[in-house]
């Protein structure tokens, strides 16, 4: 409990006031199934392997383009 206190102080707030902020950001976080079903969302909608590498590599040649006209133009 001390260092629990000691933190507290340091962050300039008493020790109740410390652990109902840490209760408040512990119970903010989600749970191992919302994270499950969350992950499950996002792979659906997450592009291919061959959709990014698509998308990489006009980046990057637009990027090397565009370094190639301003290079010209000076």
């Amino acid at each position: 409990m001390a260092r629990l206190a000691e933190q507290a102080v340091a962050e300039g707030v008493t020790l109740s006031e410390w652990v109902r902020q840490l209760l408040d950001r512990a119970a903010s976080l989600l749970s191992p199934s919302e994270l499950a079903a969350r992950r499950v969302e996002l792979a659906a909608t997450a592009a291919t392997t061959d959709e990014f590498e698509a998308y990489y590599a006009a980046r990057l040649h637009r990027g090397r383009d565009a370094r190639r006209s301003t290079r010209r133009a000076g």
